[in-house]
């Protein structure tokens, strides 16, 4: 293995579990059939391994096995999804309500639904990230025909109580959807009990390859016009199934099931510490400090530098990044922290650290010794 710099961007992506590697390997060498081909062998076994993920996914997430759907990653499910319930909408609805703080696949899917007659409500959050439960009950409306807001927020680890959105589109016979990207293996997920319809995931966060997702479609689930929403993800969802991929994704939710809870305890210790050094120090603060939050994911202001200059000088030693993955080609603005009100001077000194499987106390006291001498 190439040594590095220690990594702390697990929610950009993260490495493939060996367990992984060694379940992949036989489907591109040995069982390399292809499982739409039921006529032989090799094809049957292609097909009996995409069955036993969706049943390991299934386990995960309380879902049925024939409500998963696989595609190429979270960017892809949100686009699918919310735009093949719009457009199967129209003429009985053309309203979706989002947040301000959603990852940049659903805005930028939204603004383009907007070009063509969608009408789009963009919640605002407060300095915690959260939205306001009230303003989202009086957003929903007699053309309102989806809800997209996500369980994790990908840069600053607000955990948003979809059980009771899920509860409140219910009573309202909305559909719900949920951007699980950053929750998926690492906490509880209950598809059944939340009243989620629809879901997105990625193995790529969880020790899986990249590439391959899904997306968990109720099967009850209907759009305003009376169309299964599973209808509409099988007539779109076609081609050959990236079978090793498939496989990956199934065990790495197998290992995520087993591990969930040793990882939590084990990483909320180490993202408690790390904040406590932080503060005595007075090198940081986080961001959404008072908010219930994931452990994976901490969005810290430095105190005494800017978060660019601070990561491209250490970039040999540390792997940090100022936020999504999807945005760092471009030095912007986070428009997560800017739409919880903080001002650029701090969204320019904020960075995000993401904690992993590999991450150890050693590793943030070295994080912490850069921080301290970041600017010197």
């Amino acid at each position: 293995m190439i040594k590095g710099p220690i990594y702390f961007d697990f929610a950009s992506s993260t490495p493939v579990n060996e367990q992984v590697y060694e379940a992949m390997a036989p489907y591109f060498l040995s069982y390399f059939g292809n499982a739409s081909s039921s006529t032989h062998m090799q094809g049957e076994l292609a097909s009996k391994a995409v069955v036993n993920a969706k049943s390991q996914i299934s386990k995960l997430v309380n879902c049925k096995e024939d409500e998963v759907f696989f595609t190429s990653g979270s960017t892809e499910s949100i686009k699918l999804a919310i735009s093949q319930v719009f457009y199967n909408s129209l003429g009985t609805g053309n309203h979706i309500v989002t947040s301000k703080a959603e990852h940049k696949a659903v805005l930028d899917t939204c603004k383009d639904l907007e070009k063509i007659g969608a009408q789009v409500t963009y919640l605002d959050v407060d300095e915690n990230g959260k939205i306001d439960m009230q303003a989202l009950e009086q957003s929903i409306g007699k053309n309102t025909v989806l809800v997209v807001l996500m369980h994790v927020n990908n840069e600053t680890g607000v955990v948003t109580d979809i059980r009771d959105i899920g509860t409140l589109c219910k009573k309202k016979n909305i559909l719900f959807f949920t951007d699980a990207t950053q929750s998926y293996g690492k906490l509880p997920l209950n598809f059944q009990e939340e009243h989620i319809d629809i879901l997105c995931f990625n193995a790529h966060k969880i020790y899986g390859p990249k590439g391959i997702g899904g997306l968990l479609i109720k099967s009850t689930a209907k759009t305003k016009s009376g169309i299964m929403v599973k209808q509409l993800i099988e007539s779109v969802n076609l081609g050959t199934q990236n079978v090793p991929g498939i496989v990956g994704l199934g065990k790495s939710s197998e290992l995520a099931m087993s591990e969930m809870k040793t990882n939590y305890e084990r990483i909320q210790k180490l993202n408690t510490r790390f904040q406590q050094e932080l503060h005595q120090l007075e090198l940081g603060k986080v961001n959404a400090v008072s908010a219930t939050k994931s452990p994976y994911i901490l969005n810290v202001q430095l105190l005494h530098q800017d978060a660019e200059s601070f990561i491209l000088k250490n970039k040999n030693l540390i792997s940090v990044s100022m936020g999504s993955a999807c945005n760092s080609r471009i030095i912007e603005e986070s428009h997560v922290l800017k739409s919880m009100g903080l001002s650029k001077e701090i969204a320019d000194r904020s960075i995000r650290i993401s904690f992993g499987a590999t991450t150890t106390q050693a590793q943030l006291d070295t994080l912490i010794y850069t921080i301290k001498n970041g600017n010197n």
